[in-house]
């Protein structure tokens, strides 16, 4: 197969990208924004060995569940996977891919609980990141286009409320207002590389964050005071300095400019204080369905003593504190675990304690020193729990574990370890990232009598 190569093709499969795969005498394309049974012709844009990348240019047959995307930049874009299927379609895909990888990574043949599917796909995300890029001589704002770099621009997300739109749209203006020029990654010249923002759903707070490029920035306070004063909604302004030639977003230091350097959320009840760098779902409605179902997994009588691994801002063990004797919480972010104790006072909760610490090092020292939970609850990042961590959540062999995971793969890399001591109850996927590829999966597991 060669680039720039016309065939036709039909859609067999998908990737965990959300990409159809079809095959064409042997060789294997991925094709974005196709359905499962669809025939179309198709143009080669990338062509490696024994693999490729297609461009659907004409539909000879198209699926019953394909939508007309409600998202202008669908295309585009590279954020979102699913606006060209039916909702329940995409929920229905999700969760096989839940099961298939539990199958082939691990191993392991369980049934499936239905999926948890969300009621809003649209204006759920409470955290934005806009790449900011000087385009034609001027600065604008995205969204990454699609496997690169390249900052798509125009119309508003729709999966992102349209007030964090306005909020780029005014930074921009000022921006050519006061002549900033924004960052120009090939050359790592220009001033302002991200506008970060965030937003408590529950209170309609709202933070900003300026990433620039450099140490200073002299309109800091300007930006500031301006920005507060269009959007009531805004009570903390940060800038973060970052000066490195880096993919990451946000560099070491952040300076709060105008209120408290953080916002306040209201979730299942208790309220939260959520600083830049602290994690926190970017879904309000379906974290809540969310931890209802941690809760109900982990069946608390009151007596527990609880920990909560990469516990962040403290939201999942916080959320059960009055179910349970003690919660210990360990999360590596200084500022999250800051979040999470004021969090435990906000909350008048005093069974609770916090530890700035990797998680791998906290296990590794709780099971040397033969402390004893009741229950762990690990919510890891996509990488997915260290092997260290595993060995002593093993050896600290609590009656029950509930893993909460962003990865079905290394979920289920992880469980077929955690199987040889552990019983699986249940596999719920539950849909926090509405038509993007992603979704979580929370898993129980008791300790196998006799460990």
């Amino acid at each position: 197969m060669k680039k720039n190569e016309k065939v036709i093709v039909t859609i067999e499969d998908y990737t965990d990208e959300g990409f159809g795969v079809a095959r064409h005498e042997g060789y294997v394309l991925f094709i974005p924004g196709t359905v499962a049974g669809e025939e179309a012709e198709v143009l080669v844009v990338k062509a490696g060995k024994s693999f490729g990348y297609g461009k659907v240019l004409h539909f000879f047959k198209t699926a019953p569940c394909r939508l007309e995307p409600e998202c202008a930049l669908a295309a585009r874009c590279g954020g979102c996977a699913f606006w060209h299927l039916t909702y329940e379609e995409e929920a229905r895909l999700k969760a096989k891919r839940v099961g298939d990888h539990l199958k082939r990574i691990g191993g392991i043949e369980t049934e499936i609980s239905p999926i948890l599917a969300a009621e809003m796909q649209t204006a759920y995300r409470n955290k934005a990141q806009f790449p900011i890029r000087q385009i034609k001589g001027e600065p604008r704002g995205g969204f990454y286009a699609a496997g690169s770099h390249g900052v798509v621009t125009g119309a508003p997300c729709a999966i992102q409320p349209t007030l964090f739109n306005d909020l780029l749209e005014w930074t921009l203006s000022f921006m050519k207002k006061k002549g900033i020029p924004a960052y120009e990654e090939q050359e790592y010249t220009g001033v302002v590389r991200h506008l970060y923002l965030r937003q408590g759903e529950g209170t309609d707070q709202v933070l900003v964050c300026l990433v620039i490029n450099g140490r200073d920035f002299a309109e800091k306070q300007a930006y500031a005071r301006e920005i507060a004063a269009a959007f009531p909604q805004v009570k903390t302004v940060c800038i973060n300095y970052n000066d490195r030639n880096t993919n990451v977003v946000l560099g070491k230091v952040t300076e709060t400019v105008l209120g408290d350097g953080y916002i306040e959320d209201i979730l299942l009840g208790k309220r939260y204080r959520i600083a830049p760098k602290a994690f926190y779902q970017v879904n309000h409605r379906q974290t809540e369905v969310l931890y209802r179902k941690v809760a109900e997994l982990a069946e608390l009588k009151g007596t527990e003593r609880l920990l909560d691994l990469y516990c962040g801002i403290g939201t999942i063990g916080l959320s059960m504190a009055e179910q349970i004797k003690e919660l210990v919480g360990v999360e590596i972010v200084p500022e999250a675990i800051e979040n999470a104790k004021e969090n435990a006072r906000l909350n008048g909760i005093a069974n609770a304690q916090f530890f700035c610490a990797d998680a791998k090092e906290a296990a590794a020292r709780f099971a040397e020193e033969g402390k004893q939970f009741d229950c762990i609850i690990v919510d890891p990042p996509r990488k997915g729990c260290d092997g260290i961590t595993l060995k002593a959540i093993r050896k600290m062999a609590p009656e029950k574990l509930v893993y909460v995971s962003c990865n079905s793969a290394t979920l289920a890399r992880d469980l077929k370890i955690l199987t040889e001591d552990f019983e699986i109850k249940s596999v719920t996927p539950v849909d926090l990232f509405p038509r993007t590829h992603h979704v979580e999966t929370v898993v129980c597991l008791s300790l196998k009598k006799g460990m």
